[in-house]
């Protein structure tokens, strides 16, 4: 290490206080930083989803100012047009462009939505969203780091869609594992003023088992990297954060489109060709057995029961929506998914009609509605001079809903300028709300039901900020931070201006060192280049149920 002052960025996704203090007597090395250092919980930003989080991490704004609301880019278009998001979408500097732009070196190692791959002072390699033989920067950075390690290095795990659990877990510790030994490579290796790692297996394992020693070994893997990075840059600040929280929710799943149906605001189709309503966006995936593990015979067989099932119900006047509504009652909704033949996942879900549609729900976990606005959207129904009058109706419409047992579906509802610093929602939702306690799941599908019970981990708003090192002062007391804090954290830390286009800050007394901010002009973001292969991502994002 030389003089100048450096920050790691440890970037855990959906790690949450609540299992770092129930695992802690596994954890040293996170306790090592939060008795060292300072911890607070970390506010997502809206939605607190992995594709629009991390980029309002990297970004330090939020997505109002960097245009990345979900997992799928909707600039322009709708969302049976709409392509997975990629960093070429995300429309705001990272904090490696502005170190880029001074010629100080980064190393940025798996950090969702960075692919395609952008020239950086430095070395790049995409994570998540991106496909598994995507490039990094230099090209060659992926073979340097598997000839370094002796082992081919993958973004993705061995058993990443294997149903077998037991292969599945294996194969995410083992992942984590990877990510240590290439972050201590090219911390040691590689010229750096700022490294950001990222490990997504502490939010997977969550989607994909309901098995606190699995989320334990998974913890104590993520652990390891963490005193792994504390022995190789023993002299740098230490950043750990994570772009949501995770915990188990036991409310409903609220098909928002239904209650906006009714309403006379979302128009149904029985196309089932649409990329935004559940079932059938995965569809082509689900029916092509070419990537997925299930033992063949099981398979055909229970599409056979359950096609019959169907059929015989639709005879006697239950509806294949009734059925599918049924299955996820009993939890044989993950069945059915994988079961029925293509024309029953068409029938399944009625899906809506997004250009006839005045409003809705684009996606699982936008959480808001977009209002089809005449001369902004491309064939926008709503006239500007009813934009604010549709937004108060709509608002008024879900603020007043209220679960089977009388209470409060959400926590607010509110126009998008009341959470964010923007004033123009570019292609996300107009009007915003958020569940009440985050104990319900919004979902897109038309499915004859407004509500149906729901059993499972998923994101909770508030994640984990601990910062430690020279530039922190320990005895820093902070209610909480903005998830967009961090990038302008991070480059402060490590003696850097802080860019004034960042809408996250420094808080005051967190850093004992002085904060400063510049213009940065000029700087160069994003490549043109290709994203890969968008089939095999949509499978990833069925496999942790985003889809």
């Amino acid at each position: 290490m030389n003089g100048e002052s450096k920050t790691v960025v440890l970037g855990f996704d959906a790690l949450d206080f609540e299992y770092l203090d129930a695992f802690e007597d596994d954890l040293p090395n996170f306790g090592r930083l939060r008795s060292e250092g300072v911890a607070a919980p970390l506010c997502s930003t809206h939605p607190p989803w992995t594709g629009s989080a991390w980029p309002s991490m990297y970004t330090g704004t939020d997505p109002t100012h960097h245009n990345a609301f979900a997992f799928f880019d909707y600039t322009d278009t709708y969302p049976d047009d709409a392509a997975i998001v990629t960093r070429n979408d995300v429309t705001a500097p990272a904090l490696w462009n502005y170190l880029t732009a001074i010629d100080e070196p980064s190393i940025v190692l798996n950090v969702p939505v960075t692919h395609p791959a952008e020239p950086l002072s430095g070395a790049l390699v995409p994570g998540y969203l991106a496909s598994e033989d995507v490039e990094g920067y230099p090209p060659d950075i992926r073979r340097e780091l598997s000839d370094a390690l002796g082992e081919k290095y993958t973004v993705y795990s061995e058993g990443e869609m294997s149903s077998d659990k037991e292969a599945k877990l294996d194969g995410y510790v083992e992942l984590v594992g990877l990510r240590e030994r290439a972050a201590r490579y090219l911390l040691e290796n590689w010229n750096w003023r700022v490294a950001v790692v990222q490990v997504q297996k502490t939010d997977a394992v969550f989607h994909n088992f309901d098995d606190p020693a699995a989320f334990r070994r998974v913890y104590r893997a993520a652990d390891e990297l963490v005193g792994t990075v504390l022995e190789t840059a023993e002299d740098a600040n230490v950043v750990v954060c994570s772009d949501h929280g995770m915990g188990r929710i036991d409310g409903y799943k609220l098909f928002v489109n239904e209650v906006l149906r009714e309403h006379g605001f979302v128009k149904a189709t029985g196309d089932g060709d649409d990329h935004g309503t559940g079932l059938s966006v995965v569809k082509e995936s689900l029916v092509n057995p070419g990537e997925r593990t299930d033992d063949e015979a099981e398979r055909n067989l229970s599409q056979t029961a359950l096609s019959r099932t169907v059929a015989g119900l639709d005879a006697v006047g239950v509806t294949p929506g009734s059925v599918y509504a049924a299955a996820q009652r009993v939890g044989a909704g993950s069945l059915l998914k994988r079961a029925l033949p293509a024309n029953v996942l068409a029938a399944a879900e009625r899906t809506v009609d997004w250009r006839r549609s005045a409003a809705y729900c684009r996606a699982l976990g936008e959480l808001g509605v977009r209002i089809n606005l005449e001369g902004r959207d491309p064939d926008g129904v709503v006239p500007e001079s009813e934009y604010e009058a549709v937004r108060s109706e709509i608002i008024e419409l879900l603020s007043a809903l209220r679960t089977p047992e009388g209470e409060p579906v959400f926590k607010f509802v509110k126009r998008f300028e009341e959470v964010s610093n923007g004033d123009d929602p570019l292609s996300g939702p107009d009007v915003v709300f958020m569940p009440a306690k985050m104990n319900h799941l919004v979902l897109p599908s038309l499915v004859g039901k407004r509500f149906l019970p729901v059993d499972e981990y998923n994101h909770k708003p508030n994640g984990v900020f601990i910062g430690a090192g020279p530039a922190f002062d320990g005895t820093a007391e902070l209610d909480d931070l903005s998830l967009t804090d961090v990038a302008p954290v991070a480059m402060a830390a490590a003696g850097l201006p802080v860019p004034e286009r960042m809408t996250g800050t420094v808080p005051e007394g967190l850093l004992t060192v002085p904060v400063s901010e510049r213009e940065y002009a000029d700087v160069e973001y994003g490549t043109g280049g290709e994203s890969g292969d968008e089939g095999r991502v949509k499978s990833r994002l069925e496999d942790l149920g985003y889809l």
